[in-house]
């Protein structure tokens, strides 16, 4: 009796094992976030086995010494061994695999900052896709999603069709088709038709701790931060909103200091120069660690020009003209960049051109000032030159003439320093001197609602603004809008697209096979 006691349990535990041992390995074939537990069951499983192995040892003994047995489990273990090593290779093809996007322009990849903030990402999020199951643009919804699960196992998504599970979207406040909410412990975010663009400034929102404020200053005429007009800068706020920031205007002439809570203070198309004790606030807020982003033109250097000379920067009295700016049917006014400096702002924009309307050189002193340290960021190319007779111009005319003061390219369009300042005399021996970062440009139309989407001139301010806020993991190449590539085909191509997969193929297919038919009969 006891025997048979033994035997019945024996055969449970082998059984529970072989149970546990299947669902622990699909779980980990499966899963992509917790696959560990599955490796877990699978190794419980395989104790259960074990265990039962022991119990039964006689009757194993019994069973193994017979020839038929030995022959029947050979059998079972090759064909167990080959389906183990299918699901094995098919669980590892699974989850380190390769893809290759051959689409015109990489459609289908992902841009080098959503990559990095995806790589970045050390928390579990969800996206839950409010979405019809035919409703337009959903296959394009779960194909970008698929994208961002596929580079994090941190990342995953749901659809749910708001119709059938209201639950849900009662539960997410979701009131249109096409709403995407991302999870992330208690923060939520949510985007409509989700594009690249949109969810990755959501996960920027989603998994940054508080939000930096930036400030544009104010009173100077500069373009207006919410005004749709071609030279304003509501595009330029709302992408920096999108990077999880807060923009706020600032009127230094009525405070007393820069804001304690600036991150970075930008100066943008000032058309008429600041007062002395707007500088002076400035040089305060710089001295103590402050950000600045100062963004010039040829009209007006906004008083700025003797201040910034202190610092090590030259700004000159001239406009840069480039003639291989015709090669893009723009005015040689409209200078083009794609020689960059060896610094984090510009590292990314490798191969990437950027346009500066009307812009005026910018570039660094050969012997810097002891606390500073600088890159000039940019560069023209070798056929431009910076002229310096700004009256000629207003005639159509501009020639290089160095012997009046021009200067041949590459010219320098913009520099980037770190000043060191002054450590306080209360301040603790380990705490170092305070590092102010200035940025300085010689263009502020590139950056405007006309021309921020051109070429890489948004990556170039919005990094500059990650840099100059010590948010070096946003400064990259963002991902664009992309707009549909219709198929265009000639009446032929058209005619060969039918023709061959839906007639020739099929035809030769029955052809070929009536053939071996006819032959396999006169063999017989």
């Amino acid at each position: 009796m006891e025997g048979v006691k033994y035997n019945s349990i024996a055969k449970a535990l082998f059984l529970a094992g072989l149970v546990l041992m299947a669902g622990g390995g699909l779980f980990y074939a499966v899963s992509l976030i917790y696959d560990v537990w599955g490796l877990a069951v699978v190794g419980l499983g395989l104790l259960l086995v074990l265990v039962a192995a022991v119990l039964a040892k006689d009757d194993l003994g019994v069973f193994f010494s017979r020839r038929s047995a030995r022959l029947g489990l050979g059998t079972g273990v090759a064909i167990v061994a080959v389906l183990a090593l299918v699901i094995f290779l098919g669980a590892l093809a699974g989850r380190h695999h390769l893809r290759w996007d051959f689409s015109q322009g990489q459609s289908h990849t992902l841009a080098p900052q959503t990559v990095k903030v995806l790589k970045g990402l050390q928390q579990p999020v969800k996206a839950y896709a409010f979405f019809k199951d035919n409703q337009a643009g959903r296959r394009q919804a779960e194909d970008e999603l698929a994208k961002y699960a596929y580079l994090n196992r941190h990342f995953s998504y749901q659809f749910i069709n708001p119709d059938a599970e209201p639950a849900m979207a009662k539960r997410f406040g979701v009131r249109a088709y096409g709403t995407v909410v991302l999870v992330a412990g208690k923060k939520e975010e949510r985007i409509q038709l989700p594009e690249e663009q949109a969810l990755t400034n959501a996960l920027i929102r989603l998994t940054r701790k508080g939000k930096k404020t930036v400030y544009f200053l104010a009173g100077h005429g500069e373009p207006s931060l919410d005004g749709l007009a071609k030279e304003d800068y509501s595009h330029l706020k709302k992408a920096i909103t999108g990077n999880n920031y807060v923009v706020k205007s600032l009127l230094l002439a009525t405070s007393s200091q820069v804001p304690p809570d600036a991150s970075v203070v930008i100066i943008a198309g000032a058309r008429k120069d600041l007062f002395p004790q707007e500088k002076q606030r400035l040089s305060a807020y710089l001295a103590g660690g402050g950000s600045l982003l100062i963004m010039l033109d040829p009209i007006s250097h906004a008083g700025l020009k003797g201040w910034l000379d202190k610092r090590g920067i030259v700004v000159g009295d001239d406009l840069v003209l480039d003639k291989n700016s015709s090669l893009f049917g723009m005015s040689p006014a409209v200078p083009m960049v794609m020689q960059y400096g060896f610094h984090d702002i510009t590292r990314p924009l490798e191969g990437t051109f950027c346009f500066f309307p009307e812009a005026r050189s910018v570039s660094l002193k050969a012997k810097l000032p002891q606390n500073v340290k600088g890159v000039e960021l940019m560069k023209t190319s070798a056929n431009s030159w910076a002229e310096t007779n700004l009256k000629a111009l207003e005639h159509g005319e501009a020639n290089f003439e160095k012997e009046k003061g021009d200067t041949m390219g590459p010219i320098s369009l913009g520099v980037a320093v770190t000043i060191t300042g002054q450590k306080p005399k209360d301040a603790p021996a380990d705490k170092p001197a305070p590092k102010g970062h200035l940025v300085v440009l010689g263009d502020s139309e590139f950056a405007n609602n006309n021309n921020l989407d051109q070429a890489g001139n948004r990556d170039l301010v919005l990094n500059s603004v990650s840099w100059l806020a010590e948010e070096e993991d946003l400064v990259s190449i963002r991902a664009k809008k992309r707009g549909n590539q219709p198929l265009l085909l000639q009446p032929a191509q058209a005619r060969l697209v039918f023709w061959l997969p839906v007639v020739v193929w099929p035809l030769a297919l029955a052809v070929l096979g009536a053939v071996v038919v006819i032959r396999r009969r006169k063999s017989r």
